[in-house]
């Protein structure tokens, strides 16, 4: 699984970033906005978590903490 970037998100604000992360950290259904499909949480048992999801389809890992740093670096504002 490829971990996703934030230029691959397609998402032009900063505000469209932090409602998507907010939707995950929230466990709201949320889609992948590479491909459409419903991301699933990547750590359900032991580790629950929810900062790190997965989308099945197209094989991607959304890790919420990374994304989150790199939107501070790409958009401070």
């Amino acid at each position: 699984m490829d971990r996703v970037l934030l230029k691959e998100l397609n998402m032009k604000t900063r505000k469209e970033v932090l409602i998507f992360l907010k939707k995950l950290w929230n466990e709201e259904e949320t889609h992948c906005p590479i491909c459409g499909d419903k991301l699933e949480l990547l750590h359900k048992k032991a580790k629950r978590s929810n900062c790190d999801w997965q989308c099945k389809t197209c094989n991607k890992t959304y890790k919420t903490i990374y994304l989150l740093d790199e939107l501070n670096e790409q958009m401070p504002n």
